[in-house]
């Protein structure tokens, strides 16, 4: 009889034993199914949340121009900066200013470097003599885009004004030939609020880029006519006050996707 409740209470022993281990083995492969769901998880997160970034970026540089298009995403991808060059002369310093506030927004800082090269009292013809490699000798890499403003209040009683369409398009090309991945528009230069024989070159000078098929900034569609131009400019009657700068940079930042 003594053997028996031994032999019993080996059994239960036993299997008191099998079952522990057993339930044991069950919770580690719980806690490592759980664990390894959460890591999947936290993967897939992170993975969402770096997809929705570059995605965010993505549709920001769809909103740019097409020529520019190309450059932004090189960079992008090999985390480099997009050149763009901003050439002529008087508003080009505190237009370069407000275009990389409104680019620095958009794509966060240095995505976009703006420089403004300001030709001084240069006139067109002047200024066509001036070798592309020598005009950008001084930036820190090759430019992606240029904006250009014809120098017509520069050229005023110093050069026709064929001559400033003409270099003009000499001007594109010039690019085109040194940098020809590079994109190239033109800025025109705003109405003058007294001289209106400006103003007709001005639009002489519209028609030939319109003409020409050159990509172009056309702000001055949002620019008032007649008396409403004198708080648009200084008091030369041309150089663009603050808020002439504005309707600029407005006007920019609504056909490139610009935020606000």
């Amino acid at each position: 009889m003594k053997k028996f409740w031994i032999i019993v209470a080996l059994i239960v022993c036993i299997a008191a034993i099998l079952g522990g281990r057993i339930y044991y083995q069950h919770r580690i492969g719980s806690v490592i199914s759980a664990s390894g769901a959460d890591s999947v998880g936290a993967s897939a997160a992170a993975a969402e949340t770096s997809g929705s970034s570059g995605s965010s970026l993505d549709k920001q540089i769809n909103q740019l121009p097409k020529s520019l298009q190309k450059a932004a995403r090189s960079a992008s991808k090999n985390s480099k900066q997009v050149q763009l060059v901003m050439v002529g002369h008087d508003n080009v310093q505190s237009l370069a200013l407000l275009l990389q506030n409104q680019l620095d927004k958009t794509f966060g800082e240095l995505f976009f470097k703006v420089t403004a090269l300001d030709v001084g009292k240069k006139n067109s013809l002047s200024f066509n003599q001036i070798p592309a490699n020598t005009l950008f000798q001084n930036l820190n890499a090759r430019p992606d885009g240029i904006i250009y403003t014809p120098l017509l209040y520069n050229d005023d009683h110093q050069v026709s004004s064929d001559d400033t369409q003409t270099v003009t398009g000499l001007f594109q090309e010039k690019v085109k030939i040194k940098y020809p991945h590079a994109a190239f528009f033109v800025s025109l230069p705003n109405y003058s609020s007294n001289l209106g024989y400006m103003n007709s070159r001005i639009d002489s000078l519209k028609g030939y880029v319109s003409k020409e098929k050159m990509a172009s900034i056309n702000y001055l569609s949002q620019w008032p006519k007649g008396a409403k131009r004198a708080h648009l400019v200084g008091l030369d009657g041309h150089t663009m006050s603050a808020a002439g700068r504005q309707i600029w940079i407005n006007y920019l930042t609504r056909q490139w996707g610009l935020k606000k």
